[in-house]
């Protein structure tokens, strides 16, 4: 709601509370004309004041009420009134006395701010993807859109909307874009996974900001399985161990591996895993069956996710090729 709060004091020798004040306001400039706006009860030096929504509320001059206009100036005087203490017969003996303050004038301040919009998010259903509904995808889209709303004491003039963003649920939400209206959507694209939190807000044209909307999570699918056996012979067939199918959203594999005596004969941490059959040494192990260990770190909502761990065996086999 536009409003003037107006505050004035009084240095003079008699005592102005305990009193009512009559105070004038002007819509055209400080030459007037002025109408009575409203009678002012004065008590203590605090009650020096009066909040101006546009309202008239003397209505013996005339109705001057109306929106007040943040493009608009308005001009306003204050006559006081006073009166010597009885402690000085012949000064209170002068009566109620009456002062006229200057003229001041001021445009006010638009509070009003827009209603926070309702968000909606295009989220995955992780029990109904199947092992292959995401597969050889690396780059994920969010799909935002919201819906404005309004009210009795929102602004509706709207012109854009900022929205924020944190990768990790609990953290603060940053600033991500800000949206020109009509558009109430946006694609978060090139993104490594969908995990992440979301809330809009709208901006009235004076730059005034709403309160944000709902929040809105999106949470990842993790996806991860490994084989029991590969063929590393050169012949460009299953050569590597790799995950099944397609594995999804995994940001970091802990690889060890382990002979059928308990040795460690290999480890490797990555975005990926693609075991060749050699040893940490570079050394190709012989066909036979090895045990492994696999520590998956997916990206999810959570900062802090515990690690998938996939425990297993794998056989390697070694054919001989054939030489023409």
């Amino acid at each position: 709601q536009r409003q003037l709060s107006l505050s004035w004091q009084a240095n003079t020798p008699w005592s102005n509370q305990n009193q009512t004040h009559d105070l004038y306001r002007s819509r055209s400039g400080p030459n007037g004309p002025f109408n009575l706006i409203a009678r002012v009860p004065v008590t203590t030096p605090a009650s020096f004041t009066y909040v101006d929504t546009g309202e008239d509320r003397v209505l013996t001059d005339g109705n001057t009420s109306g929106v007040l206009s943040a493009d608009s100036s308005y001009c306003y005087r204050v006559m006081t009134r006073g009166q010597y203490p009885p402690t000085d017969p012949r000064l209170a003996s002068l009566g109620l006395l009456t002062n006229y303050s200057q003229i001041q004038c001021a445009t006010p301040t638009d509070t009003a701010r827009p209603c926070p919009p309702q968000l909606g998010l295009d989220s995955l259903d992780c029990a109904s993807l199947s092992a292959e509904s995401l597969c050889n995808q690396t780059s994920f889209t969010n799909n935002l859109r919201w819906t404005p709303t309004g009210g009795p004491t929102c602004d509706p003039n709207v012109v854009g909307y900022n929205l924020y963003f944190s990768r990790y649920a609990g953290d603060s939400l940053r600033l991500l874009t800000r949206v020109p209206t009509p558009t109430t959507s946006f694609a978060h694209a090139s993104l490594t996974t969908v995990a992440g939190c979301y809330y809009v807000t709208a901006l009235s044209a004076r730059g005034l900001e709403s309160r944000p909307s709902n929040t809105v999570c999106n949470q990842a699918c993790p996806q991860f399985a490994l084989p029991n056996v590969f063929t590393p012979n050169g012949d460009g067939k299953n050569d590597l161990f790799t995950p099944l199918r397609c594995p999804a959203f995994v940001e970091q594999v802990e690889f060890i591996v382990y002979n059928r005596w308990g040795a460690k004969v290999y480890q490797s941490t990555g975005a990926s895993l693609a075991w060749d059959g050699r040893s940490s040494a570079g050394a190709e192990l012989p066909s036979g069956l090895y045990y492994y260990q696999a520590s998956v770190r997916f990206g999810l909502l959570e900062r802090n996710a515990p690690p998938l761990v996939v425990k297993g065996w794998v056989q390697i086999l070694r054919e001989t090729v054939s030489q023409q």
